[in-house]
């Protein structure tokens, strides 16, 4: 299986145990790196403690382990290779300055890294403090 094919079929599974799949658009589509943005709609996110431990189960569901210092900072140089600006993702893709940029506006947001062999995926989810919904999330996949 090609790498996008592969990608590709990570990706469905991971949006689709967060039942975000129906309305899901990718944001960057291309050799060796996709992103898709959607909705999450699973009604099991209300079980769980936190953004961070409804995501981080996600990735062990899907058979993903959880990405160390040294597994983001690879991630963090493959992407901006695939990308091809460094100035784009400088720390842990961008995820603790996008983290804080929703807070500032009243967002929850939290973030999980994983790996699984050679793929890593990067899961975000913010939405208002006060409605709780929609619950926005992004996955990137390399």
């Amino acid at each position: 299986m090609d790498t996008m094919n592969n990608l590709n079929v990570v990706m469905g599974r991971i949006v689709k145990s967060m039942e975000a799949f129906r309305g899901s658009k990718p944001v960057i589509n291309k050799e060796g790196i996709l992103s898709v943005r959607s909705v999450c709609r699973d009604p099991e996110f209300e079980k769980y403690n936190s953004i961070k431990e409804y995501l981080t189960e996600k990735l062990v569901q899907n058979g993903f382990e959880l990405a160390n210092e040294d597994d983001i900072l690879d991630m963090v140089a493959k992407i901006n290779n695939l990308i091809g600006d460094s100035e784009t993702y400088g720390d842990e893709f961008a995820f603790e300055g996008v983290k804080s940029g929703f807070e500032d506006i009243g967002c929850d947001c939290d973030y999980a890294i994983g790996k699984k062999g050679g793929v890593y995926i990067g899961i975000s989810m913010w939405y208002e403090k006060v409605s709780k919904d929609p619950k926005f999330v992004e996955v990137m996949a390399i």
